[in-house]
Formats: structure tokens, C-alpha cells, sequence
């Protein structure tokens, strides 16, 4: 949450010529309410299940980057199946900087209450999976340029 993959991974999409596609968007549309509303009403193994079916129907895609929500990547089956279907990045931020680009958003369930070791405990959890990702890149600068970067590193996995 925070690390910027939505405004990366956009700007990696549109310097490719790419579709862009997001799982926590597309899981608000299928079901026809927000993330907060989705955890509060159906709770989180709903939620996790629902960006199962979603990351499953992405895999014919090619030509799209896919900014995940920030526990999809946590479950070996997923990693996996990402692996299968294309390069999975991480992008690491420290939990400063995402603090300081969440705090003032709404519908991050997992963030709302704010109890700082709750936070540190999911986010080094969290990091724990991320480190398994194929491409690692600290997002440095403004998302743009994190762009360009990761465009760079990810050279050798174009075809």
C-alpha cells in the first residue's frame, strides 16, 4: 500500500504502448463497491478469493501491466501464476514513505486503524513475499521517472 504501483505501473503502460490494468479497480467494479466497503460487508477472505478470480482471468493477457493489491502477492499460488504470466516487480518503499502516501487516503482497510506496530508487523510481513519478486527497484523520484527506471531494468525481459 503506498509504494506507488498504481502511478508506476500506469506510466510503465503508457510508455509501452501497454493496456494498464489495476485489481483492486477491477475488483470494485465486479462487485459494485469500494475495497472498505468490500472488507467491512464480505470481510478479507472474500476479498482475497475476489482477487484470485481476478488475477486468473488476466492470464491470456499480454501486453498489460498489472498493479496488484499489496497482499495479493503473498500467497504462493499467486506468485506462481504471476511468474507464469509475466515479471513481477517490486517496488521498495519504506514504510515511512507509505505512510506518508496513504495516511491521508481513505479505503485502505488494513491501514485504517493506524496502530503503528500493527502497521510495521503487516508491512514487514508483507516485504518478506515481496523479496521473491523477479525485479526489485526502490522508486526514487517522481512516478515517471520510477517509470523510465523500471523500464530499464526491465529490458532484458521484453521479447
Amino acid at each position: 500500500m503506498g509504494s506507488g504501483k498504481t502511478s508506476v505501473g500506469r506510466g510503465v503502460a503508457e510508455r509501452r504502448g501497454w493496456k494498464f490494468l489495476d485489481t483492486d479497480a477491477l475488483a470494485e467494479q465486479r462487485e459494485g463497491r469500494t475495497i472498505e466497503e468490500i472488507f467491512a460487508d464480505s470481510g478479507e477472505a472474500h476479498f482475497r478469493r475476489l482477487e484470485w478470480e481476478i488475477l486468473r482471468s488476466l492470464e491470456a493477457g499480454r501486453q498489460t501491466v498489472v498493479a496488484t493489491g499489496g497482499g495479493l502477492f503473498q500467497s504462493a499460488t499467486n506468485r506462481r501464476f504471476m511468474g507464469q504470466i509475466g515479471t513481477s516487480v517490486w517496488l521498495d518503499s519504506s514504510l515511512e514513505e507509505c505512510s506518508r502516501r496513504v495516511a491521508p487516503a481513505t479505503g485502505r482497510p488494513l491501514w485504517t486503524d493506524g496502530d503503528p506496530a500493527r502497521l510495521r508487523a503487516l508491512f514487514e510481513k508483507r516485504r518478506a513475499a515481496y523479496a521473491l519478486a523477479r525485479v526489485r527497484i526502490a522508486p526514487v523520484g517522481p512516478p515517471e521517472r520510477v517509470a523510465e527506471d523500471l523500464l530499464e531494468r526491465l529490458r532484458p525481459f521484453f521479447r
